[in-house]
């Protein structure tokens, strides 16, 4: 085959190809009321991948439409239903960023306290997702205060401060039951002073009444167990502690 021929198949070849490709594009030639309707009914069908790929698609293609502010909501939507929790987080603080003002604004800001809390791991794990979520939650409650959006934040920040406030009492366990009796009264301590209305503040100063004993410290322990008894009456950890019956020091208790 002759050089010029050789060239005229290759160019043959290359406009076939590109012809395929474009041929192959389902987007191709829809306007951007379209590719957002075909966006919806990915969403509504529940194929989130496929929202995701069409919103996408409006976006690069269409530099402003009619339905940008629903549509940057529902990518957001999508990637939150599809488990992708840090592009959700991220595209619902485009939204903020872009419609500050906007009525969708509370959900928006929701959103990104929902993915944060959904990133939140367990409490043996390290927190630094569990400590943003409560921060961001904790935002969403102040800031839209009075709102459905605000409720639900405010009870998810205070559920990850007990996730921290468990993470620093498993510590606490942690040395306690390797008999490290100070490092144990630490972490106890710590809980103490951060998180002193958490469901395990009374097990922290159970703990530390038992750290104390373990080293001999009875003036301390028995300090420790007055303040558990006066601070948290009817928790669990005081109850067993009452049904002893007796001080640190072996005199009985009424």
């Amino acid at each position: 085959m002759s050089s010029p021929t050789r060239l005229l198949s290759v160019l043959a070849l290359a406009v076939a190809l590109l012809q395929g490709c474009g041929s192959s594009n389902p987007y191709q030639g829809l306007t951007a009321s379209e590719l957002f309707q075909r966006a919806q009914t990915a969403y509504d069908a529940e194929d989130y991948d496929e929202a995701i790929r069409a919103l996408d698609r409006l976006f690069l293609s269409f530099a402003g439409f009619d339905e940008a502010e629903e549509a940057r909501m529902m990518l957001a939507d999508a990637h939150f239903q599809n488990e992708d929790y840090i592009l959700a987080r991220s595209e619902y603080n485009r939204f903020l960023s872009r419609y500050p003002t906007s009525t969708r604004a509370p959900v928006a800001a929701l959103g990104t306290c929902q993915a944060l809390v959904q990133l939140s791991p367990i409490p043996q794990r390290d927190q630094e997702y569990t400590r943003e979520a409560m921060d961001t939650c904790g935002n969403v409650a102040v800031d839209y205060q009075g709102s459905e959006q605000a409720a639900v934040a405010g009870s998810m920040a205070e559920e990850m401060r007990e996730k921290l406030a468990q993470k620093v009492f498993l510590n606490g366990e942690f040395y306690q039951r390797r008999e490290l009796w100070d490092s144990a009264i630490q972490y106890y301590e710590i809980l103490l002073q951060s998180y002193p209305d958490s469901e395990f503040a009374p097990r922290a100063l159970k703990g530390i009444i038992e750290a104390n004993q373990a080293v001999g410290y009875d003036d301390l322990a028995e300090e420790a167990r007055e303040r558990l008894l006066q601070d948290y009456p009817d928790s669990p950890a005081a109850q067993e502690v009452r049904a002893n019956g007796e001080s640190v020091d072996g005199d009985a208790v009424g």
